[in-house]
């Protein structure tokens, strides 16, 4: 500053020339964009200042922000940048720009300066711009752990509509702290771990827990100062999609950020109703599925993880959008490819190997099922995947799919890794056709068994399949077996076979390639459809000419029918002899195993009711001990085909949710009664705390904060609903009483905000014992209403007596007195508001006599 010689003041240069900044637009606001990485739009902006001073040059905030809060002058400054914001985007709105949240910085002296979030909300009102567009963004360390009144403003923003920003998160030592105390909508991280994520091992696991438990807590993330790729892709791979930082544009004022648009050369800002899906793909850390990570000390070993992929998917293509290092290193050594060019074509590679995997994710992109699948490579390995819908965009249908690869097994593994799901594929290679056919109309649809890529595929599809397809059926039979494929083969027989023994089967001879082959045809219904059944044809020629088709199909049956019977996370699964009652226990957890119950036994009714005694918790024993008898069981089996009954299970470490089921299959030996006890603890633990979480948020929604009582949304619905009333005609008698508490502003100024909190609660309380009949509401910081009815409006005269005992007492032991005015709803009012309108008229003259010293 030598050139302005020994005497010049800086600070009171800025505090001289700050209004004349403002007005001759010395100070301008910029807008510094955040991308979101999964679509490389802009979702969001941070609205910055620059002082461009004639004879200072151009300022950063550093230079003149400490000085305007020292002086508490801050308050013009960041209320002429919301300003400008809600300039900027209507001005947005009007070149058909989409609008996306701008985050607005608040100084803590702000909120003693002023009403600011009042200032806000009228500026905000006055626009065509939704609350819920501008985030007001705190720093952390503007925020004192324990200061109330900050907090109290925060929550007023938030109910408002407004979002709430944390910024520079990580750079103080009261960042958990705060997270316990307020739900901010987004954590901003600080700007150090970005910098070592290159170089730092530690910089980046912190960085991921960080975003990992923001989260958790329902919060969005946004990492700051990112400036180079590597940088993006590791964000963008731990579920960090939201980044700002000069790797994708500096600060620009607004005149840039629309001449880019008219040049075509902006980053372009994201469409609202796309945001949730791009948010939700953004969102998956690629490196959360590390349970199966190697074991060393080595930090390097923390991101050693399932390859994992996201793909978008549709009836045409599937492209890859994001994946982390070890699906890039994967595909490199199997496919000698880069992940980012895996574009899947269903036109162009119909019969190519992998075509399985491809339908199962368009599937699940479709229909929102979870599938666990095995592949086959061409070199003869098996990959099996997990595949998994994140979202679906709502403008173009696209869906968004996470791909885990699980395990990779050479063809000399296989044998010792079978999954259901492979040995299903497996199976399917024997059929000659599947058949889907719905038994109420009739409706077909004929499947082609794919053996090279162990897939089906849709044939054709039909109506009438009883008589119009079962007669080119008939044609392929050998002649010696159509009459009796004729007598046996139809819809009635089919139906009463599969509600009798839980599947029809028959064995007969087929013309293929002019010679008789013995196939086997057998229909199951279809579990998640009662009305429809699955009907397949194979080939067993070989076992019948070994005379081992029978058995085959005898074994078949029975453990499809003991699979299929019951389904779940089994604690433990019994046989039971419906004639003897005799039990065997086939399979058990270890936990189960601890309670020392016997496996197997003559009488298993009797035993388990004494067992009862000892495992069932104590407060589900007497509705057990009802329901727990052979003639309930076999009577709920008989009417709904299943028993259930839930209850709790004393484990030996805690105590369990549990469902007991049974049911009855067909054995070759005579029916067997199964029962089955499942874990259901998560399910109801997830279940108690979603009911949990919606009883606070419906609590929260209506009521004060600091009073306890309703608040000026309760207010409003119940306003609306009288009016409702009022509209219809339906005769009401309500009062409103409108009150004011005196004084509040000097005991905030003189005293502070913890003393005025403390004078609010105490004039509450006396509105409360006058009219503890009826709902009070506070409207206002020192203002509150009344609807009375009922006793209180027949009695409202010795009720507002009441208040006015308690104002004299008060007013001599100088505490806290309140104006009180009342009107009553009569035929002439259209509206609550009339009503409203009278009361508070007489509030406001009852405060003028009081002031006055009139009683």
């Amino acid at each position: 500053m030598e050139r302005f010689g020994a005497d010049f003041n800086k600070s009171k240069y800025i505090l001289d020339n700050f209004e004349r900044a403002l007005s001759e637009q010395w100070i301008e606001v910029y807008f510094q964009p955040i991308v979101r990485t999964s679509n490389g739009r802009v979702c969001g902006e941070e609205a910055l200042v620059r002082w461009d001073d004639p004879i200072l040059g151009m300022m950063n905030p550093g230079e003149f922000v400490p000085t305007l809060e020292a002086t508490n002058a801050i308050y013009k400054l960041d209320l002429f940048v919301l300003e400008r914001v809600l300039e900027k985007m209507e001005e947005q709105r009007r070149r058909g720009l989409y609008v996306v949240p701008t985050s607005v910085n608040i100084s803590q002296a702000d909120f003693y300066s002023c009403d600011i979030v009042d200032e806000i909300a009228v500026r905000v009102e006055a626009s065509s711009i939704s609350k819920h567009m501008i985030a007001i963004s705190v720093s952390e360390g503007a925020i004192e752990v324990g200061n109330d009144f900050v907090m109290s403003q925060l929550v007023q923003l938030q109910e408002l509509g407004f979002q709430v920003w944390l910024d520079d998160y990580g750079s103080g030592d009261s960042a958990l702290a705060l997270l316990q105390m307020f739900h901010f909508d987004l954590l901003k991280i600080n700007i150090y771990f970005v910098r070592q994520i290159v170089d730092s091992d530690s910089a980046r696991i912190i960085l991921t827990e960080l975003v990992r438990m923001a989260m958790s807590l329902g919060m969005e993330t946004v990492v700051e100062g990112v400036e180079y790729k590597e940088q993006v892709d590791f964000l963008n791979e731990i579920g960090c999609s939201r980044l700002q930082g000069f790797f994708y544009c500096k600060p620009i004022p607004i005149s840039k950020v629309l001449e880019r648009y008219e040049k075509g050369t902006a980053i372009g800002f994201e469409n609202p109703e796309e945001s949730a899906y791009y948010a939700a793909i953004g969102e998956v850390n690629l490196y959360d599925i590390s349970f199966a990570r190697n074991t060393g000390d080595n930090l390097e070993d923390y991101f050693d993880t399932f390859p994992v992929a996201i793909v978008e998917s549709n009836k045409d293509i599937i492209k890859a959008i994001r994946s982390n290092v070890s699906f890039r290193n994967f595909v490199n050594v199997n496919f000698g490819t880069d992940s980012t060019d895996l574009v899947y074509s269903f036109k162009e590679s119909k019969d190519k190997i992998g075509a399985y995997t491809m339908n199962s994710i368009r599937k699940c992109g479709i229909d929102g099922d979870r599938l666990i699948i095995d592949e086959r490579t061409q070199d003869g390995k098996t990959v099996q995947l997990l595949i998994q819908r994140i979202s679906v965009n709502p403008v173009t249908k696209v869906a968004a799919v996470a791909v885990v690869i699980l395990q990779v097994m050479d063809k000399y593994e296989q044998s010792d890794n079978l999954t259901y799901n492979y040995i299903a594929r497996a199976l399917s290679e024997d059929y000659i056709n599947l058949y889907y056919v719905n038994m109420d109309t009739d409706e077909f649809v004929e499947y082609n068994p794919d053996g090279t890529n162990r897939d089906v595929s849709v044939e054709k599809k039909g109506k009438d399949f009883f008589n119009k397809s079962v007669a080119s059926f008939f044609s392929r039979i050998y002649p010696e077996d159509v009459d009796m494929m004729k007598k046996s083969f139809t819809k009635k027989k089919i139906q009463t076979s599969i509600e009798k023994n839980g599947s029809f089967t028959i064995t007969y001879r087929r013309i293929v390639n002019d010679e008789p082959i013995y196939v086997n045809l057998k229909a199951v219904k279809v579990r998640t459809d009662e009305n429809t059944i699955l009907l397949g044809i194979n080939n067993v020629d070989e076992q019948m000419k070994q005379r081992k088709a029978l058995e085959r199909i005898k074994e078949e049956q029975i453990a499809s029918s003991r699979i299929m019977a019951l389904s779940g996370d089994f604690i433990c699964i019994y046989v039971v002899d419906l004639n003897t009652d005799a039990y065997i226990c086939y399979d058990s957890t270890e936990e189960y195993e601890t309670l020392n119950i016997a496996k197997e036994g003559p009488s298993f009714f009797t035993e388990t009711v004494k067992n009862a005694w000892n495992v069932v918790y104590a407060d589900d024993l007497k509705s057990f001990m009802r329901v727990f008898d052979k003639k309930t069981i076999m009577e709920q089996i008989n009417t709904n085909g299943l028993f259930a009954f839930n209850y709790r299970l004393k484990m030996k470490s805690n105590i369990i949710h549990v469902v007991l089921k049974a049911t009855i299959v067909k054995e070759e030996d005579g029916d067997k009664l199964i029962f089955g006890i499942l874990n259901i603890e998560n399910q109801v633990v997830r279940e108690q705390e979603y009911a949990n979480i919606l009883l606070e948020a419906e609590d929260r929604a209506v009521k004060d904060q600091l009073t306890g009582v309703k608040n000026k949304r309760a207010y409003a619905d119940e306003e609306d609903y009288l009016n409702t009333q009022i509209k219809a005609g339906i005769n009401i008698e309500f009062a409103l009483v409108v009150c004011d508490l005196n004084g509040l502003k000097v005991v905030n100024d003189t005293l502070g905000h913890k003393a005025g909190d403390e004078f609010i609660i105490q004039g509450c309380e006396i509105i409360c014992d006058a009219f503890a009949r009826s709902p009070v509401y506070r409207i206002g910081g020192d203002e509150f209403v009344v609807i009375a009815q009922g006793k209180d409006y027949d009695l409202i005269e010795k009720r507002i007596e009441k208040i006015n005992k308690a104002n004299a007492k008060n007013k001599k032991l100088g505490k806290v007195t309140i104006a009180v005015g009342t009107a009553t709803f009569d035929n002439k009012d259209k509206f609550v508001s009339d009503v409203f309108e009278r009361a508070d008229d007489m509030m406001y003259k009852n405060k003028k006599k009081m002031k006055e010293g009139g009683k």
